[in-house]
């Protein structure tokens, strides 16, 4: 226990004096702003994953129209998974770039590549954080939240679509940043994907 508490705290004191010395070193140099939106998306869509995974399976909802047949029931009810469901993916869009204050604005010390570095991870700091300097600017990394909502907003209804498709989901990253939103520069992915933009949603 001691141990694992010195290791975090000379993590802790790396970051302190990167800060200090942000201003100075090549590689906490600004980072463009196309990237930084490019860097938010990625981490948004990653944070989107990451909370639909740790949904239970088995777990399912009961959707439909509300329109009631002559029996009292809903003409287009079905059961579909808690996932997948609009209900969910709405409410966890309306929360996930709470997340990005958790983030900050970043550079590989080796080779000064930009990222957005998330601050903690589920079992403590994260130990990248003593390979990058801090890019340190006048937003306090604000301006990831605002990037975040920009992104959500502009591409709600396809990041819905993308989760709702009946294959695991993954490589959301590519397929919205990419591939539909045209935000980052990553080559196609191997198996293409199709927005079907024009289907309509069985759920409301």
């Amino acid at each position: 226990m001691k141990t694992e508490t010195f290791y975090l705290l000379a993590i802790a004191g790396t970051i302190m004096l990167a800060t200090v010395t942000s201003g100075q070193h090549p590689a906490a140099r600004p980072i463009n702003p196309k990237e930084v939106k490019c860097l938010v998306c990625k981490a948004t869509m990653n944070e989107m994953e990451l909370a639909v995974g740790k949904i239970d399976p088995k777990k399912k909802i009961d959707v439909g129209d509300y329109r009631l047949d002559a029996t009292g029931d809903s003409k287009k009810k079905k059961t579909i998974l808690y996932a997948k469901s609009e209900m969910y993916l709405t409410e966890l869009m309306e929360s996930v770039c709470d997340r990005m204050d958790d983030y900050a604005k970043a550079r590989y010390k080796k080779n000064g590549r930009p990222m957005v570095l998330k601050m903690m991870t589920e079992t403590g700091m994260n130990p990248l954080m003593s390979e990058v300097d801090f890019v340190q600017e006048g937003d306090l990394n604000k301006s990831l939240k605002h990037l975040c909502l920009e992104v959500v907003e502009d591409h709600e209804e396809e990041i819905i679509k993308m989760f709702q498709q009946e294959e695991v989901v993954k490589d959301t990253d590519i397929k919205l940043c990419s591939q539909v939103a045209n935000i980052c520069n990553e080559l196609p992915i191997e198996e293409d994907y199709e927005y079907e933009g024009d289907d309509e949603r069985d759920e409301l």
